[in-house]
């Protein structure tokens, strides 16, 4: 005999309080609006760290806009490790395919709702963004997020070690799938990209190992590296395959951390 569950209005269960709370917050009215570089951009800035990133985006990282600006209209960017969309949605902005891929979930939502914002204010959209971390398989891995926060950074892929080799312990860990950039263009069939930026906190190497056929398309890659990692690794591995290295920038506050150019040699 079955019996029949009598309705429970489940505003009820919740005094009155916390209802009021819940009908007060609405996520438009942390929009934040800014013009970088002429080009206007809405922003959603729950923290005082959003705030200052979206206010003071002409002045992060400059030489990444600089790249930006270069690249023709309608060529396509992959941003990989794109945290909330800052640079992305600047680039689309200018008239560029972008692809943005982020595995953190905090920084994945503020990167699909400000893409959402600004698709509605001004029509400034995405081409993609995805939810998963690029590597050199296909395959479940882990993400180790050092301070669980919006708009933070250091999470870092199956290691809980910072861009530089020290140990942490990370505030939250979870699993992500992960993806070789290869597969992404030849098994998932997204676009070829002539433009790559690479920011992901010490997977460089897993990420490059993966892009093998990709690269051969690619005209300009802009990435994040230690000084380290660029002498044992990156360097070479460029030059390998038809890179050479055109500029080199320090990383805000981050001694030993460089904003990378490799551009494909120009045959004579």
């Amino acid at each position: 005999m079955t019996h029949k569950q009598a309705f429970v209005p489940l505003e009820s269960l919740v005094d009155a309080e916390h209802l009021k709370k819940a009908d007060a917050f609405k996520l438009d009215d942390y929009k934040y609006s800014t013009s970088v570089r002429g080009k206007k951009l809405d922003w959603l800035c729950l923290s005082r760290r959003l705030l200052w990133m979206a206010a003071g985006h002409e002045h992060i990282e400059p030489e990444f806009l600089d790249w930006i600006d270069k690249i023709p209209q309608g060529e396509v960017l992959y941003d990989i490790g794109a945290s909330n969309g800052i640079f992305s949605m600047y680039a689309a902005s200018c008239g560029v395919r972008v692809i943005s891929v982020e595995p953190d979930p905090l920084n994945y939502f503020l990167l699909a709702y400000n893409n959402y914002l600004n698709s509605k204010s001004s029509g400034v959209a995405l081409e993609g963004c995805y939810n998963f971390a690029i590597s050199n398989v296909m395959d479940v891995g882990t993400i180790h997020i050092k301070h669980m926060e919006l708009g933070g950074h250091e999470k870092i892929l199956d290691k809980s070690r910072d861009v530089f080799g020290n140990e942490f312990q990370p505030d939250y860990s979870h699993s992500v799938l992960k993806c070789a950039l290869d597969d992404l263009i030849g098994v998932m069939g997204l676009p070829q990209p002539s433009y790559l930026k690479i920011d992901v906190d010490g997977s460089e190497a897993e990420v490059l190992e993966g892009a093998i056929t990709c690269l051969r398309s690619v005209v300009s890659v802009f990435i994040e590296l230690t000084e380290e990692f660029m002498h044992l690794f990156a360097v070479s591995f460029f030059e390998n395959h038809g890179f050479t290295l055109q500029e080199k920038h320090q990383v805000q506050n981050y001694k030993g951390l460089f904003n990378c150019i490799f551009s494909r040699k120009v045959a004579c």
